[in-house]
C-alpha cells in the first residue's frame, strides 16, 4: 500500500514512488489518468486517454472525477478492464475498483453522482448509482446495485436501495 508519507514533493516524484505498486495494465491507466490531471499540457494525455485507455481497455475514467492527484497515485486496479466512472464522479484515496464496474448517475428525474470516499472497496460488476455515497472503508460486493448510502465500514451486497 502506498502511504501519503511517500506522495510529497514533485508530481515525477510521486508518480515513481507509487507506480513501483502497480500491475502493468494498472500503470499505463494511470500514468494518462495522472499526466493529464497534473501536467499543464493535457492534450497529449487526453488523446492517450481516448485511444489507449478507452479502446484498448474498454475504461472511462475521467481524471476529474479524482479528488486529487493523490487519489490518482493510490487508486488500486486489479483488473482494469471495463471500468466506467462518470466525470462528475468524486473518488478518494485508497479506493479499489475491480472490472466492469460502473459508476454513474441515474436517468429519469434522478439527480447527482456516487461520492467513493477514502479506503472504499468496490467488487466485480457493481453498478453504484445517482446521489450515493460510499462512506470511508464501505465494502460493496461483487455484482451489487447500490442505488443509496453505504455507511462507513458497512458493507452492501445484492441490491442496496433506498
Amino acid at each position: 500500500m502506498t502511504s501519503t508519507a511517500s506522495l510529497s514533493g514533485n508530481p515525477v516524484s510521486k508518480f515513481i514512488s507509487a507506480m513501483r505498486l502497480k500491475g502493468f495494465h494498472a500503470r499505463i491507466i494511470l500514468s494518462i489518468l495522472y499526466g493529464e490531471k497534473v501536467f499543464p499540457i493535457s492534450f497529449p494525455f487526453k488523446i492517450l486517454r481516448k485511444l489507449i485507455n478507452q479502446a484498448i481497455y474498454h475504461c472511462e475514467i475521467h481524471p476529474d472525477s479524482f479528488i486529487s492527484s493523490d487519489a490518482i497515485l493510490t487508486l488500486r486496479l486489479p483488473h482494469p478492464f471495463l471500468i466506467i466512472v462518470h466525470r462528475k464522479v468524486q473518488i478518494g484515496r485508497n479506493v479499489t475498483l475491480f472490472h466492469n464496474v460502473t459508476l454513474g448517475n441515474r436517468e429519469h428525474g434522478h439527480s447527482g453522482y456516487p461520492i467513493v470516499e477514502d479506503n472504499a472497496y468496490v467488487g466485480t460488476g457493481a453498478v453504484i448509482l445517482g446521489a450515493v455515497t460510499l462512506g470511508h472503508s464501505a465494502t460493496v460486493g461483487a455484482m451489487a446495485l447500490v442505488l443509496s448510502d453505504v455507511n462507513p465500514g458497512q458493507r452492501a451486497v445484492g441490491l442496496h436501495r433506498r
